[in-house]
């Protein structure tokens, strides 16, 4: 067995991505072997996964590509398959896997990130075979409530929080620095329409981009039942509801970066996806 090994999940945002270069090279972690995973749902924008690529390519770190191996067997969790940039899935196909065993993600349960991230991850690292597995979360500074109460029980560290206070303004301003940059507004990363995401922000993506909702519509269509009947239980609103929505007049979501603190309201701040095992 080999001694301790610090894992850092890429979810294709700005904040993990930035994350991942810290923990490099942080004289901190210096005696711990180190791990980069992106787990791809297939849901994931092209911005996004040629973002964690260029990540990759440019600091060097060895990014590992996971997907879920849904087993429909009865009683037997799903798995994990290592793909790559070129082979990684872009139709949702891993994410309709898991529909065709588990009941539609939804805002009370969210079987999306338990079996397309955590338990892809969770195989793989077990696979290594370390003594010690530490997590570390890409939780800010600025979002440090999130942090969890049984985190020194479960060896989850917060390099954002601990090793170096960070807010969102942070990240955008050192990003802006840089010579490349997540190609995507705000509103627009992680799954490209979940269901965690504010109603603001999916009526404005289904409002820019109308194509986006057509696999959600057919997903909720071909996956519903009875118990859960769309995705999004915190609304009520389904896919199809969505889109005529869309077709109205309302004020649509910004990119926070782009607006001065002043012009920002409350609504602008949902909170929206965690998902990101990130």
């Amino acid at each position: 067995m080999k001694d301790k090994l610090l894992v850092c999940t890429f979810s294709g945002g700005r904040t993990s991505a930035f994350m991942g270069l810290l923990l490099k090279d942080l004289p901190k972690y210096k005696d711990y072997e180190k791990v980069f995973i992106f787990a791809n749902t297939g849901k994931e924008l092209p911005q996004t996964l040629d973002f964690i690529n260029k990540c990759d390519k440019e600091w060097n770190l060895n990014i590992v590509w996971l997907e879920a191996n849904v087993v429909y067997e009865k009683g037997v969790a799903t798995n994990y398959k290592v793909v790559d940039y070129e082979t990684a899935s872009r139709d949702g196909k891993p994410f309709e896997d898991m529909l065709k065993k588990y009941p539609l993600p939804n805002n009370m349960a969210s079987n999306c990130t338990r079996e397309l991230k955590q338990r892809p991850i969770d195989k793989y690292v077990k696979s290594l075979g370390y003594k010690e597995v530490y997590t570390a979360m890409g939780i800010r500074f600025d979002e440090r409530h999130r942090e969890s109460n049984s985190a020194a029980k479960q060896n989850i560290v917060y390099p954002l929080i601990y090793d170096l206070k960070v807010d969102n303004k942070f990240i955008r301003d050192w990003w802006d620095r840089q010579t490349f940059d997540l190609d995507l507004k705000d509103y627009e990363g992680n799954c490209d329409l979940c269901f965690k995401k504010s109603l603001k922000k999916r009526l404005t993506i289904i409002k820019q981009k109308p194509e986006v909702a057509d696999w959600w519509l057919k997903m909720e269509q071909d996956y519903s039942s009875e118990a859960i009947p769309r995705f999004d239980l915190r609304t009520n609103k389904s896919i199809e509801q969505l889109i005529e929505m869309a077709k109205q007049p309302f004020n649509q979501a910004k990119d926070l970066h782009e607006l001065d603190k002043e012009q920002c309201d409350l609504f602008e701040y949902e909170t929206d996806c965690f998902c990101k095992a990130n």
